[in-house]
């Protein structure tokens, strides 16, 4: 289950969760167990913006293992090896006229698309 936070639309804000054939969106108009969208009800999907972040846990995690494998050495690899995770806010249009503006993660949005079938160029190039 992906999750998803809305942040401004035809929704209040709110979070979604991305599951096989369809979204749940849980909103102070729609609480638990939510609005269940058919991901056949998205007629477009479009990225807004893209940030990169550094999820603060993993890195020391990971710089802490490679401190107890390897020392000083194992510590900054560990460090170098955490990986930066990209968010992306992106516009979602239904079918039914109404939008919604969110954010998650980029395999999250590349999920969505899969399940819109729209074939981005960028995912092919990166």
């Amino acid at each position: 289950m992906a999750k998803i936070k809305i942040l401004a639309g035809d929704f209040l804000e709110g979070s979604a969760v991305l599951e096989p054939g369809f979204i749940t969106i849980e909103t102070a108009v729609y609480p638990w167990p939510g609005l269940k969208i058919a991901t056949s009800e998205i007629l477009d999907a479009t990225v807004v913006s893209e940030t990169s972040y550094r999820d603060v846990s993993s890195t020391v995690g990971l710089g802490l293992a490679g401190a107890l494998a390897l020392g000083p050495i194992g510590a900054v690899a560990g460090l170098i090896l955490a990986d930066d995770e990209i968010e992306l806010t992106f516009s979602m249009q239904l079918r039914d006229g109404r939008s919604l503006l969110c954010a998650t993660e980029k395999r999250t949005y590349r999920d969505i698309e899969a399940a819109i079938g729209k074939q981005a160029i960028t995912k092919y190039f990166t």
